[in-house]
């Protein structure tokens, strides 16, 4: 029986999408602050290559490739001193969460495991889910960070529930489903369309973002082996209240 949830945050309790758009937003205004006249579409298509390529990782890369490590390390520091002050401006709590987190709450317990700022628990009190959580596990809190083991088994730690007591609910295959599969955690792979994450892309270039997410997105990256396969997948809030039941009757995927 599946008595612990645990849950990322991001694009999966709170959309992200928005902080990514800014994220290029600010490395565009950086290579053009630095003369470096890069077309923002050529900017995203070498985005979508490193995501075919290599997977996680494009922004930082892209940075350094036309900053330095300098230059990637002050637009770091910018963009975190930005996403702190105003998190909800780049988040959004994604359509029917709230009410599926609410249903859950009443029979499972539930935790946040999540790479995220500490800024993230403030802004799920504003959102008016933090009380459907027992604990946040968050990465920079806690000073562990997916896809590191003990990250998940600090939170087991914390529930003090088995393993396989507990199932691991996120976008990635890298981050979240393989190493919680490595503990023996049961895994969700929730991966919600782009169109239906409660985003609407507010300038020309999150637009062109938005459609370059369609092209590539790290959250559609599949499993490489079959270790790694989630025990099964949802693509909305409703879907994760069904697999949660189907995992708690032994259904096969």
């Amino acid at each position: 029986m599946i008595r612990w949830v645990f849950l990322d945050v991001g694009n999966v309790v709170m959309n992200d999408d928005p902080t990514m758009a800014y994220l290029y937003r600010a490395l565009d205004d950086a290579l053009q602050a630095r003369g470096i006249h890069k077309p923002f579409p050529e900017l995203l298509a070498e985005r979508e290559e490193l995501i075919r390529t290599r997977g996680t990782g494009h922004w930082s890369i892209l940075a350094e490739r036309y900053l330095g490590r300098d230059g990637l390390h002050r637009l770091m520091l910018e963009t975190a001193e930005e996403l702190r002050a105003n998190y909800l401006r780049y988040h959004n709590l994604l359509p029917g969460m709230a009410e599926a987190l609410a249903e859950i709450s009443t029979r499972r317990s539930l935790a946040v495991v999540a790479n995220q700022m500490r800024q993230a628990e403030a802004a799920l009190e504003q959102v008016g889910v933090a009380r459907y959580f027992r604990f946040l596990a968050l990465s920079e809190v806690v000073e562990l960070y997916k896809p590191d083991p003990r990250l998940y088994q600090w939170a087991l730690g914390r529930a003090g529930c088995a393993p396989h007591e507990a199932v691991m609910v996120g976008d990635r295959v890298d981050n979240d489903v393989a190493p919680a599969k490595t503990l023996g955690l049961r895994t969700i792979w929730f991966h919600a369309p782009l169109a239906e994450k409660g985003y609407i892309p507010a300038s020309e270039r999150d637009r062109r973002y938005f459609e370059s997410q369609q092209r590539a997105s790290v959250s559609e990256i599949a499993p490489k082996t079959p270790a790694q396969a989630p025990d099964l997948e949802a693509r909305s809030a409703s879907e994760l209240l069904r697999a949660l039941d189907l995992l708690d009757s032994g259904s096969p995927r």
